[in-house]
């Protein structure tokens, strides 16, 4: 079945956005070449861009099930176009890091609404297609826009956030040309009760025991594979590896997420549900584990292709997995609440590779991500030992012995859903 214009145009979007969104990195790099900052500023920077990324998972999921995902991306990019403008207009180190706070957080604050709005557009037996292919658009987005950001430092760095601004602006165009969202205000609430409930209900997704679990599970899982941002260029280096031999390694990866994400839906077809996660994870701990054979170029990209086949599965499978369990009218809360468990990793997981790699050297960190994502992947299988756990509709029996009843009963009817 072809998937419906409105997704196509939040397809286009969400990948514009993300070209003219500045990394941290870069924005780092801006300050540091403009001598905006000092180097004992530049570590508050980042952390701070970092918590308003993780800020935005659960406060953008509430206020997309409160008033709209379509609105909420709408009313989110003017305000990201003004704060990417507003560091061309200060020098102070202390605006500067309010300002790294609010685009870290504008710069998410979209995506689970992104992903209430595909569960709206799209039927639910074309989620895992839909999913797959947003997060190609995504993963474009993030590749070329490094490449566009060196371009623009080194030409005109003032452009990197006159063309962020602008990449803003017509995400909210295009996605003004989507449906309108429903009108969901109960009887008697105002705007301000209508907020106050979903802000209560950001809890909701935690009060689940099969949805807390795999939310924890996620938290680890990213540990392990956010070293890709932290520890894994250092340890390269450690072997030798140049910044260009580096850059080939990482490539592997954007290329591979790119060619292989629409082909998951097929490949998983007929799987019960948990055997896909599974794999996925199984993946990750043995790509990242493995790197303690790797001593050169040809051993990184394979472990990468490893690791990357379990990135392809995990972007699907775990966004559909949420999707298909959040109730009517919570799909934006529960994929915020994956969006925080997968942040968070950010904050916790890099700085402890870090330490770790500092403190008992890289084959240590390394054969502790392959215990660390070895253990989750058991813990992914232990979820349909959960009482309350069955299977989503369109799936395959999650283990042997589930019952027929189970097996049917319906997820909650999700009218609006969306992805990793």
């Amino acid at each position: 079945m072809r998937l419906p214009k409105a997704f196509w145009l939040l397809w286009l979007g969400q990948a514009c956005n993300r070209i003219g969104t500045l990394a941290p990195a870069f924005l780092v790099l801006y300050l540091e070449q403009g001598e905006l900052v000092n180097s004992r500023t530049t570590p508050v920077i980042v952390g701070l861009f970092g918590a308003g990324v993780v800020a935005s998972g659960l406060v953008g999921g509430a206020v997309a099930d409160a008033i709209g995902p379509r609105r909420t991306i709408i009313a989110a990019q003017p305000l990201a176009a003004a704060t990417a403008l507003a560091f061309l207009a200060t020098s102070n180190e202390l605006l500067l890091c309010l300002l790294s706070l609010l685009t870290g957080f504008l710069s998410a604050v979209d995506r689970p609404a992104g992903a209430g709005l595909i569960a709206k557009i799209v039927p639910q037996e074309d989620f895992a297609r839909a999913y797959s292919l947003y997060m190609v658009g995504f993963n474009v987005g993030m590749s070329l826009g490094p490449v566009l950001s060196g371009v623009l430092l080194a030409a005109c760095p003032s452009a990197l956030f006159v063309v962020w601004a602008a990449c803003s602006g017509l995400y909210a165009l295009l996605v003004c040309a989507l449906p309108a969202d429903d009108a969901r205000r109960p009887a008697g609430q105002d705007d301000t009760s209508v907020l106050r409930s979903a802000v209560r209900g950001v809890a909701e997704p935690f009060r689940s025991r099969v949805m807390l679990v795999f939310l924890s599970l996620t938290f680890l899982m990213a540990c392990v594979y956010l070293q890709v941002n932290s520890t894994l260029p250092l340890g390269m280096r450690a072997e030798g590896l140049g910044p260009g031999q580096i850059g080939l390694v990482l490539a592997v990866n954007a290329v591979l997420s790119v060619v292989l994400l629409p082909l998951v839906p097929r490949v998983i077809a007929g799987m019960p549900e948990v055997v896909p996660i599974m794999l996925a994870s199984g993946l990750v701990a043995v790509g990242f584990g493995l790197n303690v054979l790797a001593h050169g170029v040809p051993v990184f990209v394979v472990t990468t292709v490893i690791w990357t086949l379990g990135e392809v599965l995990w972007t699907t499978v775990s966004a559909t997995f949420v999707a298909k369990r959040a109730p009517a009218g919570r799909v934006s809360t529960y994929q915020g609440s994956f969006f925080f468990a997968w942040n968070a990793a950010f904050v916790a997981g890099g700085p402890v590779g870090i330490a770790v790699a500092t403190s008992y050297g890289y084959a240590t960190l390394w054969l502790a991500a392959l215990a660390l994502g070895l253990a989750v992947t058991l813990g992914f299988r232990a979820l349909v030992t959960i009482p309350g756990f069955h299977p989503a509709p369109g799936t395959s029996p999650a283990a042997p012995g589930t019952s027929p009843a189970a097996a049917a009963a319906p997820a909650a009817s999700p009218a609006d859903a969306h992805t990793h």
